[in-house]
């Protein structure tokens, strides 16, 4: 069986050091040395040779080295195999997190079951943790699905018109396409999100003298960046919470944004039997 002692001696054969094990492994050169004369101990054989100007590996070290890495790659291996049958699911949650479907789906899953969700703080959509399973999210076709995730889709979201304070549209109950006259709106890009162009389009027709401006990631800096500077943004009704203090209006047209789960190609089983119960 791989233990902490195999791995230990592995490191120092490796770096030919006790010092330098130390360093890597984050334990104390003392500690070191004891799980190496331990695992000596055990096995009834001298590893290694020490003197003064380092360790050196005897005969019978270097053949259990080849024999330790064997057994290293056989754990690595069998772990990896493990993984897909965790009872665990690990969550991403983040800014373009949603909170519309997810708990009344696993209830319903779990029920009388001893499987678990984790969560785990998405800092950068860019760069997702690759142990993240599943996220529950408006869909976009980057930056997510580029890091091997699929998505599937459980309802719609419609996109509703953020509207600062102190805009001078903020009072009205409703917003009809005559009131973006003049007005800047933020729309996110096109390779983004591929409603935009049709979005534009029927602003441009409908609206005279609108500003339109793209963004490429939906997050605090966009919003803030658009409140500071009197700007609309288009947001889907699913992360109002995070728009406040924008004022949500309304707006008589059809566009929506799909509203799902994004879920990793290679994740464990669990999350693909989640995936499979959801699409029923």
């Amino acid at each position: 069986m791989y233990t902490q002692e195999l791995n230990t001696f592995i490191t120092v054969a490796e770096l030919g050091s006790f010092s330098a094990a130390s360093r890597k492994l984050y334990i104390s050169k003392s500690a070191i040395m004891q799980q190496i004369n331990l695992l000596e101990k055990k096995i009834d054989c001298i590893l290694f040779d020490r003197n003064s100007h380092g360790v050196y590996l005897t005969e019978a070290g270097k053949i259990f080295l080849i024999q330790a890495r064997k057994i290293q790659h056989l754990f690595i291996e069998t772990n990896k195999i493990m993984q897909n049958y965790k009872n665990t699911i690990i969550v991403g949650a983040g800014y373009l997190s949603t909170t519309n479907f997810l708990e009344d789906y696993w209830n319903k899953f779990s029920k009388n079951q001893s499987f678990k969700l984790q969560f785990k703080e998405i800092q950068d959509y860019e760069n997702i943790s690759s142990d993240i399973d599943l996220i529950e999210t408006i869909y976009a076709s980057q930056p997510i699905p580029k890091q091997n995730f699929l998505f599937k889709k459980v309802s719609t979201s419609p996109l509703l018109i953020g509207v600062p304070p102190r805009n001078r549209l903020a009072t009205k109950e409703n917003i009809s396409m005559p009131d973006l006259n003049n007005q800047t709106i933020l729309l996110i890009k096109k390779n983004i999100f591929s409603k935009t162009s049709e979005i534009e389009t029927y602003l441009t027709k409908h609206c005279k003298n609108i500003k339109i401006q793209t963004y490429a990631i939906y997050n605090r800096a966009t919003v803030n960046e658009a409140l500071i500077n009197n700007k609309l943004i288009l947001v889907p009704k699913s992360l109002s919470d995070f728009c406040r203090p924008f004022i949500l209006k309304t707006v008589k047209w059809n566009f929506n944004v799909d509203v799902g789960f994004f879920y990793r190609t290679n994740a464990n089983k669990l999350t693909h039997d989640f995936i499979d119960y959801i699409s029923r």
